[in-house]
C-alpha cells in the first residue's frame, strides 16, 4: 500500500489557497474515538461537509482501548479514526490490541502528539493509513478521508452481485431483496439493491417503500446519470440499504436503454461497495450486460423440468460470455414441497453442468407473511432455517466470515 507523506506540523496540509477537490468519497461507514473537544467537534465539522454526505459516522469519547472495547464483538467499520495521547513503545503497544479487533481491510487514521517522523514511518510500515499530528482542522480530514478513499474509486469498483430467475415465480426477487438487507445490516456494509425490473419489480412492495418518482424520465439517455442523480432516486431502507425501485407507471412507454443501464451499473459501482442486481428473467441486451460484468451470478431455480430447460440455456451462454470466470452459483429454491414431483437437486445441477449447488427448503407461512408486511425475512424470523440459508449466501459471497473475520491481524503482526 502506498502512503501520502504527511508534513509533521500542527496545520498539516492546512494550506490557504489550496482548495479541496470536489470528488465526493463513495458510501461507508466511519467510527471516531476522541480525547479532546477540539478533535471531536473538528471531526464533527468534517462529517457534515458535502464531500461527505456519503460517511455514516459515529463519534465517540475515548481513545484506543475504548475502540478495543466496543469492536469486540461487531465488525469495524470502512474508517477508523483514533485520537491518542501516548507516543513511541507506549503507542505501538497499543496499536497491537487494537489489530487484534480490526478487521484488514479497515483504514486506520491516528490522530497524535508526536512529531517525530521515525514514528510515523513504523505506523506506516505496520498498515496505519494515515498519522495526523495535533488537531487537524476539518478540511485536513475532509482531504485524508479523499485520499483514502476517493481515488480508490476508479480502479476498484464495488462488488456486483446480479440474481437472476430461470422462469418467472421462483423467488429470484425475494432472495435478492433479503441478500441485500442482510449484507447491509449483518454486516454493517453500505450496499445498494438494484430492481432492474423496472415496469414490474416487487422491491418497493415487499420492502414498504415509497418509490422517489421520475427514474423513467432518466433511463432513456445514458448523459442524464450521474452520482448526484442517483443519490436522489434511491431510497433508505434501515440504516445502510439502499434501494432503487422501478417506475412508478409500469405501462409507461420508456423503454430503458443497455446505454443507460451500464451507466447506471459503472455509477453504482463507484458509489457503493456492495450492488446486488435484481434481474427480470427475460433476455434482453441490458440483462445480458448486466450478467456479464457481474462479479458473481446467482441462477435462481425451482426443480422441475421448464426451469431445468430454461436453466441449461442460461448457464450455456454465461460460460460463453464469462469464459474466464466460475461457473453461475446455483440455487435451488422451493424445495421438498408437499406432494411436488421434483427433480433431485443433484440430478438438476448435473444436468447443466453445474457441480455444485445450493438449496432453500418452501416456507409459505414465513415468505407470504413477511411479504404481507414489507417486512424482510431476517427481521420476521432471525433465527429461522431460511435466514439462516439466506445468511449463508450473503457471507459467501462477500468472502466474510460470520465468526472469525474480526479477530485477523489488521497491521500485520500476526
Amino acid at each position: 500500500m502506498k502512503h501520502n507523506p504527511i508534513q509533521l506540523s500542527e496545520a498539516a496540509g492546512d494550506e490557504a489557497g489550496q482548495p479541496l477537490s470536489s470528488v465526493r468519497v463513495p458510501h461507508l461507514t466511519a467510527a471516531a474515538f476522541c480525547l479532546t473537544s477540539a478533535t471531536r467537534s473538528a471531526i464533527e465539522r468534517a462529517s457534515g461537509d458535502r464531500r461527505l454526505n456519503r460517511v455514516s459516522a459515529e463519534i465517540s469519547e475515548g481513545g484506543i482501548a475504548r475502540a478495543c472495547r466496543a469492536f469486540e464483538t461487531k465488525r469495524t467499520p470502512s474508517l477508523l479514526i483514533v485520537e491518542v495521547s501516548t507516543g513511541g513503545a507506549a503507542l505501538l503497544a497499543e496499536l497491537d490490541a487494537l489489530a487484534a479487533v480490526c478487521d484488514p481491510d479497515t483504514k486506520v487514521v491516528v490522530i497524535g502528539t508526536e512529531n517525530d517522523i521515525a514514528l510515523y514511518r513504523k505506523l506506516t510500515s505496520r498498515g496505519i493509513s494515515e498519522y495526523l499530528v495535533g488537531t487537524p482542522s476539518p478540511m485536513v480530514l475532509v482531504s485524508t478521508v479523499q485520499r483514502l478513499f476517493a481515488q480508490e474509486t476508479a480502479t476498484r469498483p464495488g462488488k456486483l452481485y446480479a440474481f437472476v430467475g430461470a422462469k418467472g415465480g421462483v423467488g429470484a426477487s425475494t432472495i435478492a431483496q433479503n441478500v441485500a438487507w442482510t449484507i447491509a445490516e449483518e454486516q454493517g456494509s453500505p450496499t445498494l439493491l438494484l430492481d432492474l425490473d423496472f415496469r414490474f419489480g416487487s422491491a418497493a412492495v415487499n420492502l414498504d417503500l415509497k418509490p422517489v418518482s421520475g427514474l423513467e424520465k432518466y433511463l432513456d439517455q445514458r448523459d442524464k446519470l450521474d452520482a448526484a442523480l442517483l443519490d436522489r432516486l434511491i431510497v433508505q431502507r434501515g440504516e445502510f440499504l439502499k434501494v432503487l425501485p422501478g417506475f412508478d407507471d409500469p405501462l409507461g412507454d420508456i423503454d430503458p436503454s443497455p446505454e443507460a443501464i451500464e451507466r447506471l451499473i459503472e455509477i453504482a459501482r463507484s458509489s457503493f461497495p456492495y450492488v446486488v442486481a435484481d434481474l427480470p428473467h427475460d433476455w434482453t441486451a441490458s440483462s445480458r450486460d448486466v450478467l456479464t460484468s457481474a462479479d458473481e451470478v446467482i441462477v435462481i431455480v425451482s426443480p422441475d423440468l421448464p426451469n431445468l430447460r430454461n436453466a441449461r440455456a442460461l448457464v450455456q451462454r454465461l460460460r460463453t460470455l464469462r469464459p474466464n470466470d466460475a461457473a453461475p452459483r446455483l440455487l435451488i429454491n422451493t424445495c421438498r414441497m408437499a406432494r411436488r414431483r421434483e427433480i433431485p437437486p443433484e440430478k438438476f445441477a448435473r444436468s447443466i453442468g453445474i457441480e455444485s449447488w445450493e438449496t432453500m427448503g418452501f416456507d409459505a407461512a414465513a415468505f407470504g407473511t413477511a411479504a404481507a408486511e414489507g417486512r424482510t425475512i431476517r427481521e420476521q424470523s432471525p433465527r429461522g432455517r431460511l435466514q439462516a440459508s439466506l445468511r449463508r449466501l450473503a457471507y459467501d459471497l462477500t468472502g466474510k466470515s460470520q465468526t472469525s473475520g474480526r479477530f485477523r491481524k489488521l497491521l500485520g503482526l500476526g
